[in-house]
């Protein structure tokens, strides 16, 4: 309320209080101004987040910093006058969000619960809280990023002064608007950035998993660029089973765990590389033998602990079983592919018999062995006409083939291969003399037991790495 002497009129009273509404909205928009180009400089350079940090801290005058949305510090510069260390303010944010978060819950009657510390979609525009900060009171000023309906940390600035002067907060306020949007900026330029280099690498693991190089010299012009040394030696480890079959975000989190990784069991000069392959997790490990020089097989068991290590940290991660195989190392990038293909080969076999425990392409030997007779027109060959009386519409199905291999599997005992299947004694003695008769072959003798045994591993091989060459090479 405003009262003046009767000699002044209501225009020129309507006049001063413009005048004066118009003197502060023109500061606070020419010191926005400066502030916008100030940080605009910045972005336009690509200076990074600890750059615009800086410059908010020196627009200011106060602690500025960087954080993600669940107040992890990305950048942080510190005032000259008191120093705030950046975990405390950090934690001080994340304590007074939970509070809120729990405040909230317990005022809507328990309706309302929380996904984390905190919420998905913050309100728009600056806030102003009073935390206490390393036993020191101090006012925090902070924007949430948001850039298309996306939040993705907050811009803060820190005042020390206790209490704080009204005419400092609103400034703060004024930093923080327009800081917001330009670091939001920054931060999806950098994301850009990072997800062009991710796929960048991940064409050259791909090109390393499926040999696709044009010569020797392409080959070791890509790795140079990466710093791949090419005569080292390597194997593959490969993981399935991480994400439900069918889910949308199947793509994002194998690529999460991609990242995860190759971060995991990290070591000087030791490179890992990962890709997600349609559903199967794919890494390229350098092998280091630490630990097992002396072993004549010291490359395969150090590649063996980091595949189980891995399988482990999988599992406590995706919270559900995750199957892996790796294959044998080889000498040198150019035969990566070979290491792969073993490693495909080894989880297949791995499933389809349903091994519960890290495997790998050597630890199956008989079917390392044969691996090459299964390819061949020969052994396909042995297989079908062994097995086809078998699974012939007399055999009745696969019920005939099923009891002979678990009567071969349990070395020729009756009763045990009976207990097996969950049949009588009785009708698993009908069903070995149907199966005779259909073989021509007498089943009690070890020579006709090894022969069926052997053309059902070459047909079990024979399949799974039709599977495997199919996937490997799809035209």
């Amino acid at each position: 309320m405003i009262h003046v002497g009767a000699h002044v009129a209501f225009r020129q009273l309507s006049q001063l209080v413009a005048e004066l509404v118009l003197a502060r909205d023109t500061h606070v928009l020419r010191y926005g101004l400066t502030v916008h180009r100030s940080l605009v400089e910045l972005l336009y350079r690509g200076a990074g987040l600890a750059a615009l940090g800086h410059q908010m801290a020196r627009l200011s005058g106060c602690s500025a910093a960087i954080l993600d949305p669940q107040y992890r510090v990305l950048a942080f510069e510190r005032s000259r006058d008191r120093v705030f260390e950046p975990a405390a303010v950090a934690d001080a944010l994340r304590e007074d969000e939970s509070g809120r978060a729990a405040g909230n819950a317990s005022g809507d009657g328990g309706q309302a619960g929380t996904t984390g510390v905190h919420p998905e979609q913050p309100p728009a525009g600056p806030q102003v809280r009073a935390l206490l900060i390393d036993g020191i009171n101090a006012t925090c000023v902070l924007n949430p990023i948001l850039l298309s309906g996306r939040h993705d940390g907050w811009v803060v600035i820190v005042e020390s002064a206790d209490p704080p002067r009204p005419h400092d907060i609103a400034q703060h306020r004024v930093v923080v608007e327009p800081a917001a949007t330009i670091v939001g900026t920054e931060m999806l330029r950098l994301r850009s950035i990072e997800q062009a280099e991710e796929r960048a690498r991940g064409d050259f693991v791909h090109a390393l998993l499926h040999g696709r190089f044009s010569d020797q010299h392409e080959l070791e012009a890509r790795s140079a660029h990466y710093d791949f040394p090419v005569g080292a030696t390597y194997g593959v480890i490969v993981a399935n089973g991480l994400s439900s079959a069918g889910s949308p975000d199947s793509p994002t989190a194998l690529f999460q765990l991609a990242g995860f990784a190759a971060r995991r069991g990290t070591l000087p000069n030791v490179h890992t590389l990962p890709a997600p392959i349609g559903d199967v997790l794919a890494v390229i490990r350098q092998v280091e033998p630490a630990g097992h020089r002396d072993s004549p097989d010291a490359e395969e068991r150090a590649l063996a602990d980091f595949a189980r290590t891995l399988q482990a940290e999988l599992e406590r991660r995706t919270h559900r079983e995750v199957a892996v195989a790796y294959g044998r190392c080889v000498g040198g990038a150019s035969r990566i592919f070979d290491s792969y293909r073993e490693a495909r080969i080894a989880l297949g076999i791995r499933n389809r018999l349903g091994v519960d425990q890290v495997c790998g392409f050597q630890d199956l030997r008989v079917f390392a062995t044969l691996v090459e007779l299964a390819e061949s027109p020969q052994g396909r060959a042995f297989a079908r006409d062994m097995l086809a009386p078998l699974r012939s519409s007399r055999a009745g199905g696969s019920d005939l083939e099923q009891a002979v291999i678990a009567y071969v599997a349990s070395g020729g005992n009756l009763n045990a291969a009976a207990r097996e299947l969950h049949i009588h004694r009785n009708t698993m003695l009908y069903k070995l003399d149907r199966a005779s008769r259909l073989l021509q072959l007498d089943l009690r003798e070890a020579e006709h037991q090894f022969a069926v045994w052997l053309a059902h591993k070459l047909n079990l091989l024979a399949e799974t790495v039709t599977v495997v060459d199919r996937d490997l090479n799809p035209t």
